[in-house]
């Protein structure tokens, strides 16, 4: 929460100095072309509520609260054309590697551990809305719908022994979001930095465990730092 909280003070500063701040800015017909770099944290559970893992023993390990990922790192790019000066198309592809999240479950057997990641990678139709193109300091908000493909591992260490599971989902991948960007001096480079809900979907199926069936729908924040080149 601290660091959403820092986030949004920055946000407000920024937005702030955008409204008065007057340069060349953005126009019809300019082409953007952006890096990305950030990272990205889940805003929920695996949501299989009903999983659980059977091993070779017999034994049935519950995995209700199993999370889907941990915080990781997402990097990206992107190119816009600029229809008006509000109002721009483009693509992007983009790519996210969450960390391991792992859960803990006891038995009569002893302590076993269970990992869960994930990885994806969008290939994107992008669109931006600019609200004060003219400024040297801009906010706008993107927006994407496309494609997914999103590879999920499940990593158990029992007692008995060690196991690995994964399974890969194409599905429609979309985000929504926030960003600021500022011009550096006269040159057509700029700074700047977004703030993305984004989802996917991810078919359990595919993990072939006792238990486990149908599609979950995934959402996670992704927070990143940009770099663009204007022409």
């Amino acid at each position: 929460m601290k660091k959403l909280a820092v986030l949004g003070v920055m946000f407000a500063v920024l937005f702030g100095f955008a409204a008065s701040a007057k340069a060349e800015g953005i126009e019809a017909g300019n082409q953007l072309v952006s890096g990305y770099l950030g990272g990205a944290a889940p805003l929920q559970d695996a949501g299989m509520d009903d999983l659980y893992y059977r091993d070779g023993g017999g034994y049935t390990f519950h995995l209700n609260d199993l999370d889907w990922g941990d915080a990781g790192v997402t990097l990206g790019a992107s190119y816009l054309y600029f229809l008006n000066d509000y109002f721009g198309l483009g693509g992007e592809v983009s790519g996210t590697v969450f960390g391991e999240a792992e859960y803990d479950t006891y038995s009569p057997f002893g302590h076993s551990t269970f990992k869960s990641s994930m990885s994806t990678v969008n290939a994107m139709a992008v669109g931006r809305v600019n609200v004060n193109p003219q400024s040297r300091v801009r906010v706008y908000f993107p927006f994407g719908l496309g494609l997914t493909s999103a590879k999920g591992e499940i990593k158990g260490d029992t007692p008995i022994g060690n196991d690995s599971i994964d399974g890969t989902t194409t599905s429609v991948g979309y985000f929504v979001g926030a960003g600021i960007e500022a011009d550096l001096g006269e040159s057509n480079w700029m700074l700047g930095g977004e703030i993305r809900y984004q989802g996917f979907q991810f078919d359990t199926a595919k993990y072939d465990i006792d238990g486990i069936s149908g599609k979950e729908d995934y959402s996670y924040l992704s927070f990143m730092a940009k770099v663009g080149y204007k022409f």
